[in-house]
């Protein structure tokens, strides 16, 4: 189907972007060419983009233009514009599967205890090798070694009882993204995504109920333009040395 405003939908997809014009529209294509029977809307809200971002956006979603530069700035922006009980937090430059909203909804629909999710994200540069095995399919790109690393550290951290988020995807309920307050500004940009996968790590504490997953058998496709040993390093060494600041942000959560 089409995305229909129209409609009373059951997912809003929300894409921030800036200076995006190289990818946003690939990204666009792949969730508008969803195959799936359940209403959805797409809202693309643009940080001020200096290229032809907004432009091209124009064409396939309701576009907002936030009042303020940033991530989440943006996102908490355009979100109590949006209906869906179900939120996906798409980055611009990630591209999702024709089946993607479908497996998501169901998984919501039959888990009332599921808060939030992403998938796995897998690096690409515009090749993926796509095969299938049974029921499942699977998605090869020239960052295998990179990406099998990545899997790893999620599947310990979710082993060990510490899941987290991937900001390339989240998928929430939108209950839930009002009872944590929405996205909060950390020390630095990079852990925008990991105080908001805490605050709902620390809001099933507090709730004694609910769970967040990385889903294991649906990926995406990321781009892999700002992967480098420097920015990698550069992360885990903010979050060690800002940890109490990070964890503190989390556990700012509104009234149950």
């Amino acid at each position: 189907m089409t995305t229909n405003h129209n409609d009373d939908p059951a997912i809003s997809v929300i894409i921030p972007t800036y200076n995006e014009e190289k990818r946003i529209e690939k990204t666009l294509i792949s969730v508008r060419n969803q195959k799936c029977e359940i209403p959805y809307e797409t809202i693309v809200v643009d940080g001020q983009s200096l290229d032809n971002t907004v432009k091209i956006s124009e064409q396939y979603a309701k576009t907002y233009i936030s009042p303020k530069k940033g991530k989440v700035n943006q996102l908490n922006y355009v979100t109590p514009k949006t209906k869906g009980n179900l939120i996906l937090f798409l980055d611009a430059d990630t591209l999702i599967s024709p089946d993607f909203l479908s497996y998501i909804h169901e998984l919501f629909i039959k888990d009332d205890d599921l808060f939030a999710c992403s998938a796995r994200f897998k690096y690409y540069d515009g090749i993926a090798l796509n095969f299938s095995l049974g029921s499942k399919n699977f998605t090869l790109t020239n960052y295998f070694f990179q990406n099998s690393f990545v899997h790893t550290w999620y599947f310990f951290k979710t082993l060990y009882g510490y899941p987290e988020l991937s900001g390339s995807n989240i998928v929430v309920r939108r209950k839930i993204y009002q009872k944590v307050g929405g996205f909060k500004e950390p020390p630095n940009s990079l852990g925008i995504d990991k105080v908001f996968s805490d605050s709902i790590l620390f809001l099933t504490k507090k709730m004694n109920k609910g769970k967040i997953k990385t889903l294991n058998f649906i990926s995406v496709l990321t781009s892999g333009r700002h992967l480098t040993v420097e920015r990698s390093i550069k992360r885990l060494n903010q979050y060690n040395n800002q940890k109490e600041i990070y964890s503190n942000l989390a556990m700012k959560l509104h009234d149950i």
